[in-house]
């Protein structure tokens, strides 16, 4: 009797001995403000679950792709990777990730934006922390141009644009994205989708890039760029910050360094501007970080429960609100009365509810610097719109049937 209940007890314990030792993650937070908040949620995650100790590798967006190839490569993955919504398609296809699709069913209604995560209806990672795009204006600028309050239509972006042309180049009404890997596209593509276009097709095997839509969207993207302030994405944020510039598509970065840095100008942010002004026509470019557990992870439970702390509501509105990042994918953090209370925190919320990503692809990264070289050929008047998009869509579809 007694060997029969110390045997139980045995068994017990075994079963219930939670995984413990040291778990990996992978992550692109390396900021001065940022840094110290995910050092915190990790300690506050380590002392939620004794035994358990989490190595961070910082990585960075300039190299950190190449990084995340080589270690796959080589077969040595973290337990834990935050990557860019761009890239989950890519490493998912390889069958790099785990799928994760029955674990994250209990999740699904409590985080937004699963659609870059999903590959053939499996979900291979979890939305962390979003981003939109959308405009920012200087009020004094725009009323210099006689404008009272923000362009809701692209004429009135040009408008706007064409006023402060004079006051060049103390003044720009509009600054656009000079060659800028990663970054020119996400410019691009509100216009075409407010337009009505679409990159590919609804069953991914055709590119629609050069649709009468998508030549409307770029030839107006030229004019709009003949008189704006071409430049990096960060030259362009300084030159806001600095009051030369009426209006610039940015993202939650710019707020936060007016934020920290309030400037003697008025400011407020904006949804994008549409052909026709209407509100469901008013899209914009959504990404954001999303949380993956490699396929070779050798502590796939262990990395499955950081994850769903990271994703938290209270861990989430933490971060967000020490970061100063509208857009948690949670939506009882976006509920929270920090964000629905600041306008601007709104419009970004209000934004990612119009807004569209990338549509996904093993091809992404290919795809998308054919679309920027497309661009790039139309605002330096090499191509004109319609030559671009049509040599673009001739690449593009030949990478669909690759």
């Amino acid at each position: 009797m007694r060997k029969a209940v110390l045997l139980a007890l045995l068994l017990f314990s075994a079963c219930s001995k939670k995984e413990t030792g040291k778990l990996t993650w992978w992550q692109f937070w390396t900021d001065p403000q940022t840094k110290p908040l995910i050092t915190e949620l990790v300690a506050k995650f380590e002392n939620e679950n004794p035994g358990i100790k989490v190595e961070v590798t910082d990585l960075t967006w300039a190299d950190g792709h190449e990084k995340i190839t080589v270690a796959f490569s080589a077969g040595q993955p973290p337990d834990v990777l935050e990557l860019g919504s761009d890239w989950i398609y890519e490493y998912a296809s390889n069958k790099l990730l785990l799928d994760l699709t029955p674990k994250a069913e209990s999740l699904k209604k409590d985080l937004l934006f699963w659609q870059p995560a999903t590959l053939d209806e499996k979900v291979y990672a979890v939305p962390w922390i979003l981003g939109a795009r959308l405009m920012f204006y200087n009020f004094d600028l725009l009323n210099k141009a006689g404008f009272a309050d923000v362009p809701v239509k692209w004429d009135e972006l040009d408008k706007l644009n064409k006023k402060l042309a004079k006051f060049r180049p103390e003044i720009y009404g509009f600054g656009a994205n000079a060659s800028e890997r990663h970054r020119l596209y996400k410019k691009f593509l509100p216009f075409l989708w407010s337009a009505g276009g679409e990159i590919l097709s609804e069953d991914g095997k055709t590119c629609l890039l050069n649709s009468p839509e998508g030549v409307q969207a770029l030839k107006f993207y030229v004019e709009l760029c003949e008189r704006s302030l071409l430049a990096t994405q960060a030259n362009l944020d300084d030159a806001f910050l600095q009051g030369k510039l009426a209006s610039v598509i940015s993202g939650d970065w710019l707020l936060k360094k007016l934020k920290n840095a309030p400037p003697k100008f008025g400011y407020t942010t904006a949804l994008m501007p549409s052909p026709d002004g209407q509100l469901y026509r008013r899209t914009s470019f959504a990404g954001g970080e999303f949380l993956a557990i490699p396929a070779k992870s050798k502590k796939k439970d262990l990395a499955w429960r950081f994850v769903q702390f990271l994703v938290r509501p209270d861990n989430q509105v933490y971060f967000c609100k020490n970061a100063l990042i509208p857009t948690p994918s949670s939506v009882a953090a976006q509920a929270d009365t920090f964000f629905l209370s600041d306008a601007n925190y709104k419009t970004f919320i209000e934004q990612l509810q119009l807004a569209q990503s990338s549509p996904p692809h093993p091809h992404w990264v290919e795809i998308e610097q054919a679309i920027e070289e497309a661009v790039e050929q139309a605002m330096y008047k090499k191509k004109s719109a319609k030559e671009a998009l049509d040599d673009a869509a001739a690449k593009i579809n030949a990478l669909l049937k690759s």
